[in-house]
């Protein structure tokens, strides 16, 4: 016979007339929570009854919490020893029935609901905990972010102030609380902090913290890379240290500016990983704008790096460096005619000897009698140094010169510096006019050209007989006064130095090969650079033995035809303008090299003067591999005169151009590459400034009939649907890149 469920049953003993349940009787809550609790005892009976007398007066208290307005009834300890003693008997007795509670249609729903209640409940209790920490630290992370923004924008207006000791205590302090709101996002509670991580606001507020204390942090080592740098000295004795040795100051320096480095570059990954759209629309602009100069400091520190780790190879340790001035007034394919040279002994920055010479002083210990390449016997019948800047590559020349170097007496130079007066001249602008009383002149940057031309050529009487000693009494004192300069000075004195570089006023060799490297990096060693695609570079030597060339004005228009079946022919006009007054020995008598792409073929040329140079008669000659090669590997057309020879992994186009005082000419090629375009394929112009030039204007016209642009890198002044025109002032090399498309 089956045993019915009863209709009441005992939930808690004490107190029976208020707790006994009657299942029809009793509003539904009760009856629910009733069912509840019947169920775990029953569950948890078979673990002890006394465990589930416990759970069970537990649960009998919770029904109280709801029915007394949460107010807990606590019961005397005796009395409560007693009514689980009483349940745990009762419970024993009627568990059967008990246990067939548990299998009642309603029951497992009735469960369930209970429980999402109970859990939505504490879920919204502890929610409401966990937003009112978060609210509370987000104010705190913001207060101590505003402050530390605060400071840095003092920081930089110190800076831009040169208040060095103020920025970097404001570096230091806006560090510190940025510091502080990362540490207080780190505090901000087990819980909390474990729900944030997994939210990108949270990611993103962590990272532009940390990159906001690595930005502090990098400006506290850049004040403390000022105050290094200012303890270097430059000057008629080189580079020197006021408070360590030179190159354990340079170390230092460059362990500086490697620190400085790697945190802008930790700080620039961390902003890139930001999402600007989870920031607030007011702090956007701001953001975008940190992201940019961040950017920008990663660039500059990085170059700055990476030439201040040229300087320090160049100084560092024992070198023989040898200078050459060369008079970029009468140009010479390597820069200009070498008419004063200087050698250097440094050690650690320091100059342990200088030497400065008239290039003729060597020249006259020479004696082999060397074969010239044969343009050069417009100005002599046997090869020096003073003309071994032949090559249009400035290591080769710089090779060849080192080899003359020694042949005439010199020490074997670990480096060659060629340099123009330009930088002389943009010195001369910062530290303004130098008295030379010895030699009756005042140089400044408007009249040091003329004038230490008239001295050097023209006066017979200067004291020592040694005309180019002008230049060795002058380095000295422009670089004491370029030592003595303010600090507001240094930027315009660096800037300058860097247009030289960059306009290739100065180039640099070095035999040892990581040296050479770096100079080739920054495109200062003048190299003829390679490329698989087009290429022009016109070169000029002066051999007319006239200094004219600082008023030749130079344009060149390049038109290239690309053909249907991919054939590329150029056409280049060369104009040289003569603006010399028409007097004695203005004429530019110069030898012209067109350098393009090996394996061009020439079609045509006109417009240059043809001269017959032939080797004097008798002569035994020393021959130089170089200029053999030179010679072997050109060809002179019979009817024009012109060279077509193989230089530097490049094929040119030689021959004489004579423009007189007033007069203009133009010279014209036209040739076809050695290499057609693909229906889809790239076409670029590697376009080379000769060393020593002066700016010149240059203009491209490109005719693509039946192709059209897919991709470019330059600016055009006209773009047409089947041509473009470009034009460039050539201050320095330039790549200039197309992909064309068949349409």
């Amino acid at each position: 016979m089956k045993t019915k469920a009863p209709k009441k049953f005992i939930l808690y003993t004490h107190h029976r007339s208020f707790l006994t349940v009657k299942a029809k009787n009793k509003p539904w809550p009760v009856r629910f929570l009733s069912k509840v609790l019947d169920f775990l005892l029953n569950i948890f009976y078979f673990t002890g009854l006394a465990i589930i007398s416990v759970l069970k007066f537990v649960g009998n208290k919770i029904v109280a919490l709801y029915q007394k307005t949460l107010f807990l009834i606590i019961t005397p300890p005796q009395k409560t020893y007693r009514a689980l003693i009483r349940d745990i008997k009762t419970t024993k007795k009627t568990f059967p029935e008990r246990l067939k509670l548990v299998v009642q249609k309603n029951f497992a729903r009735t469960l369930l609901i209970f429980c999402c209640i109970s859990v939505l409940g504490y879920c919204g209790i502890a929610s409401l905990h966990l937003i009112a920490n978060g609210l509370e630290v987000k104010n705190q992370v913001m207060q101590t972010a505003a402050l530390g923004n605060t400071y840095l924008s003092q920081a930089k207006d110190a800076l831009a102030g040169q208040d060095f000791t103020t920025a970097n205590n404001r570096f230091a302090l806006a560090f510190q609380a940025f510091n502080q709101g990362q540490n207080e996002l780190a505090a901000s509670g087990l819980l909390l902090n474990q729900l944030m991580s997994i939210l990108p606001q949270k990611q993103t507020a962590d990272g532009l913290l940390e990159a906001a204390s690595l930005v502090s942090s990098s400006g506290q080592d850049f004040i403390a890379l000022q105050n290094q740098i200012k303890q270097l000295q430059i000057g008629p004795s080189g580079l020197s240290s006021s408070s360590r040795p030179t190159g354990q100051a340079l170390d230092n320096i460059d362990a500086g500016i490697g620190r400085i480095s790697n945190k802008i570059s930790r700080a620039n990954t961390l902003v890139n990983k930001i999402d600007p759209g989870l920031l607030p629309a007011s702090v956007r602009e701001n953001f975008v704008d940190l992201k940019t100069k961040l950017q920008i400091a990663q660039f500059t520190l990085s170059n700055f790096s990476m030439v201040f780790g040229l300087a320090e190879n160049l100084l560092k340790g024992d070198k023989n460096i040898l200078v050459l001035f060369e008079n970029n007034n009468e140009l010479r394919a390597g820069g200009g005619f070498i008419g004063t040279f200087g050698n250097l002994k440094i050690n650690n920055g320091q100059i342990s000897r200088i030497n400065v010479s008239s290039i003729y002083d060597i020249d006259n210990q020479l004696a082999q009698n060397i074969q010239p390449p044969t343009p050069l016997l417009k100005v002599s019948g046997n090869w020096y140094m003073r003309d071994a800047n032949w090559f249009a590559d400035f290591p080769l020349s710089a090779s060849k010169i080192s080899d003359f170097y020694e042949m005439e007496g010199g020490e074997t130079p670990d480096v060659v510096i060629a340099m123009t007066p330009n930088i002389i001249v943009d010195w001369l602008k910062i530290t303004g006019s130098i008295k030379l009383p010895n030699y009756g002149v005042t140089l400044s940057s408007d009249n040091f050209v003329e004038e230490t031309q008239a001295v050097t050529t023209m006066s017979n009487d200067l004291p020592t007989n040694a005309p180019k000693q002008l230049l060795a009494d002058l380095v000295p004192i422009l670089l004491q006064k370029i030592s003595q300069s303010p600090s507001s000075a240094w930027p315009q004195i660096i800037q300058s130095l860097q247009d030289n570089l960059n306009n290739k006023q100065i180039v640099a060799y070095s035999r040892d090969t990581g040296l050479e490297n770096q100079f080739k990096e920054f495109n200062w060693a003048g190299s003829v650079n390679n490329t698989d695609r087009d290429y022009l570079s016109v070169v000029t030597s002066n051999l007319g033995a006239t200094k004219t060339d600082l008023y030749i004005d130079q344009k060149i228009n390049l038109a290239t035809t690309i053909g249907d079946d991919g054939t590329i022919t150029n056409e280049v006009d060369i104009t040289r303008t003569n603006k010399m007054p028409n007097l004695p020995g203005t004429f530019n008598n110069s030898f012209m090299r067109i350098y393009v792409p090996l394996g061009s073929k020439l079609v045509s040329n006109i417009g240059f003067d043809y001269q017959i140079l032939n080797y004097p008669v008798g002569q035994n000659y020393q021959v130089d591999p170089d200029v053999y090669n030179w010679e072997k590997n050109s060809v002179k057309d019979v009817v024009t005169g012109t060279y077509i020879g193989q230089e530097s992994g490049k094929t040119f186009y030689g021959n004489w151009l004579n423009v007189n005082a007033g007069q203009s000419r133009t010279v014209k090629l036209i040739y076809q590459l050695p290499f057609k375009l693909s229906d889809v394929d790239k076409y670029s112009l590697l376009l080379q400034k000769q060393i020593g030039s002066t700016n010149l204007d240059f203009n491209w016209t490109v005719n693509f009939t039946g192709r059209q642009i897919a991709w470019k890198n330059f600016q055009t002044q006209t773009l047409n649907t089947d041509s473009l025109n470009s034009d460039i002032i050539l201050d320095k090399d330039y790549f200039l890149g197309l992909v064309l498309s068949k349409r």
